[in-house]
């Protein structure tokens, strides 16, 4: 009666670039990037706790990046673009083998 008709898996992991954390999460197919979430926060300092900065995400070939009017994105997307990178790269090593 049930016919799986796709799976997808779930990677959630993180990186850090000057005074901001990007939270990141991703889903694939196996082979295939699916959708790709960052959450960008400033760090926490001693006298403030962490601060939800902007989003940046693809999926189905789409890239949006949402951040305050008078943020600076260049060095948000340089890490944005970095992270796609090696999360693509790690898919094709794991096709691969």
């Amino acid at each position: 009666m049930f016919t799986e008709e796709s799976r997808s898996i779930t990677v959630t992991g993180s990186a850090e670039n000057g005074g901001f954390v990007y939270k990141v999460n991703y889903s694939t197919d196996g082979d295939k990037l699916l959708r790709l979430h960052c959450n960008v926060y400033k760090k926490a300092s001693e006298t403030e706790p962490e601060q939800y900065a902007g989003l940046m995400f693809q999926e189905s070939g789409n890239k949006q990046f949402s951040f305050p009017q008078d943020t600076d994105i260049t060095p948000h997307v340089a890490v944005f673009e970095t992270v796609l990178a090696e999360v693509k790269a790690g898919l094709t090593l794991e096709a691969e083998s």
